[in-house]
């Protein structure tokens, strides 16, 4: 999936994809599309506030996303789960002029 979720409460916070779909019929094919976990850790690592890694991780997989080889079946593409995750830690890896914000 694309969207990341997250609940709040008092004393914890719980950071996961917002479907409640357990994946059992794409379970060992990989074709799952990894952003909404992706970027539901993002969440969790601002509510950390440790926004720089957030940042890198989000931008890597935002700009990813356009790249449609990568993209996974449930976005229409071809692309595989792995496919997905490489062209993110490429992003990722890329020097950077400047650190994060």
């Amino acid at each position: 999936g694309l969207v990341p979720g997250a609940n709040y409460g008092r004393d914890y916070a719980v950071f996961e994809t917002a479907t409640r779909n357990t994946g059992k019929s794409i379970a060992g094919k990989n074709i799952a599309n990894p952003t909404a976990m992706l970027l539901a850790s993002c969440m969790m690592l601002d509510h950390l506030r440790l926004h720089s890694y957030a940042s890198v991780i989000r931008k890597a997989v935002l700009t990813s996303m356009d790249d449609v080889e990568t993209h996974t079946p449930d976005i229409g593409g071809l692309g595989t789960t792995s496919a997905a995750v490489q062209s993110i830690m490429k992003q990722i890896m890329k020097p950077r002029s400047h650190p994060a914000q």
